[in-house]
């Protein structure tokens, strides 16, 4: 393609998509409307365990928030607990010489150090 074929065509790209937004703009305003089919919500029937009454409810289908919420809280509290124990270990390593005869223990094991 020479680069004069490669201008027009660049401008006829450019043309259609000029075109095809601008239906796109008319278009959303012309229907205003909202659909007539509307999905029914799954119906679940459950009984009371003391009166044996059944009612029937919908069933509640879990969206992709109630899973970002829980992924949430799950973190928060692993992070929570993983900041409370370098709390405890930081305290309880002031008071007492606990970690530093454990890591003493560890090197000798190992074989580490000089």
């Amino acid at each position: 393609m020479s680069k004069r074929e490669k201008l027009k065509f660049k401008k006829r790209i450019k043309e259609q998509i000029l075109q095809e937004m601008s239906r796109t703009e008319v278009a959303p305003q012309e229907t205003t409307q909202k659909p007539a089919i509307v999905q029914a919500k799954p119906i679940v029937r459950v009984s009371s365990p003391v009166t044996g009454v059944q009612t029937e409810q919908p069933l509640k289908v879990p969206d992709a928030l109630d899973s970002v919420k829980y992924d949430l809280k799950k973190s928060a509290i692993i992070i929570g607990s993983i900041i409370a124990v370098i709390v405890i270990v930081f305290f309880i390593d002031n008071k007492t010489s606990f970690l530093l005869k454990i890591s003493d223990s560890l090197f000798k094991v190992l074989h580490i150090g000089a």
